[in-house]
């Protein structure tokens, strides 16, 4: 057991376990959690004013169970530590934590001002820090609303959420958690604020995590039901666009199929058209078919005509002109020639009668002569 002595705020600590085979780096380590003060700003003494170097082991300095540690801050924030520890806002807001106001002090005007910044925002960082192990409420509520310090972390890793977590300043973690601090950072030993609430035995810093996981689970559930509401909102004026799309691909059809009609209308009416030129080129030739058969038969008729009505020496004389004066026919037997000169004869003395009665003739002298 070690008795550790804050002098900048007369405070005492207890460390109930600790090993001497331990650095005097890892003192300060978990330091930082008993005593709310971050490694780097510590100053550990023993018996004297000598400085325990971080490097040497405990047991190196030969210290006996019950021994007294004096912790120092850093001369430069221990005005800030005895601020915070006071619950001074108006004190602290005059030590440099804010980057608004004007401060001025031998360090910080030496600085640039991108490290001057830097620097005012490392010792409201530290106040804090302090604060949250505390539960200085009012101090954490001062920094949040200037919002400084609230996700700060130490050379370890550790921050203001994890030392309230692990002393059960449930109103601090609440302020620290509403103004959106980080709930699963990590040290260097990969630990989170529910480790050190679980490792002191702290439940209801436990159950204020489990509630602001749960609670921040819920919010984004809601908000992406309301972004999901809010898409469905904003289709609702789009739907004219839908509308119009739809239209417009009505229309597309209506045009294809009208296109389409046209096709098959000038289709048929091209077909309709062959039909038309195949019948009237079969017309011409039916026509002409009937024309010569009635050509043969009008000329048949007027050849009947003419027989009937020309006279058989008209006839003869038509056939003595087709035979030529001076050739005559050959006469092959006095039978053969009788026969024309009795017809010659008999045709001369009925050339009057009509034709049913030249065949009957005919035929007459053609079986009392010729059989």
């Amino acid at each position: 057991m070690l008795n550790i002595f804050l002098k900048a705020t007369n405070e005492r600590f207890v460390l109930k376990d600790i090993h001497f085979d331990s650095t005097v780096r890892d003192l300060k380590v978990i330091l930082e959690i008993i005593c709310g003060i971050p490694a780097h700003l510590q100053w550990i003494t023993y018996l004297d004013e000598g400085d325990l170097l971080d490097k040497r082991k405990l047991k190196y300095y030969d210290p006996v169970p019950g021994a007294t540690f004096v912790l120092t801050v850093w001369h430069v924030y221990e005005p800030i530590v005895q601020a915070v520890v006071a619950g001074d806002e108006a004190k602290l807001s005059k030590l440099g934590v804010l980057p608004h106001l004007e401060f001025s002090s031998p360090i910080a005007d030496r600085l640039s001002p991108e490290d001057k910044l830097k620097y005012i925002n490392e010792r409201a960082s530290v106040a804090m820090f302090t604060a949250a192990h505390r539960e200085k409420l009012n101090i954490v509520e001062f920094l949040c609303r200037h919002n400084v310090g609230i996700n700060y972390q130490t050379a370890s890793g550790r921050t203001p959420l994890m030392v309230a977590a692990a002393h059960g300043s449930l109103k601090v973690m609440t302020t620290l958690l509403e103004h959106n601090a980080n709930v699963d950072m990590k040290d260097v030993f990969n630990q989170t604020a529910d480790d050190f609430a679980v490792l002191f035995n702290n439940t209801q810093s436990k159950r204020v995590l489990i509630q602001f996981r749960w609670k921040k689970r819920m919010e984004n559930s809601l908000k992406k039901g309301k972004l999901k509401s809010d898409a469905t909102t904003d289709q609702g004026p789009k739907k004219p666009d839908t509308a119009a799309k739809k239209a417009q691909l009505l229309a597309k059809i209506s045009a294809d199929r009208e296109k389409q009609h046209a096709r098959l209308l000038s289709s048929q009416e091209r077909l309709k058209q062959d039909f038309f030129r195949l019948q009237s080129a079969e017309q011409p030739s039916k026509e002409k078919t009937e024309q010569d058969d009635e050509e043969l038969d009008k000329n048949d008729n007027i050849s009947e005509k003419l027989f009937k009505e020309n006279s058989f020496e008209n006839g003869r004389q038509a056939s003595s002109k087709l035979i030529p004066k001076d050739k005559s026919l050959p006469v092959t037997t006095q039978q053969q020639q009788q026969p024309k000169l009795f017809a010659t004869q008999f045709y001369d003395v009925y050339s009057d009668m009509s034709y049913d009665d030249f065949i009957k003739i005919k035929n007459a002298f053609i079986s009392q002569y010729f059989n």
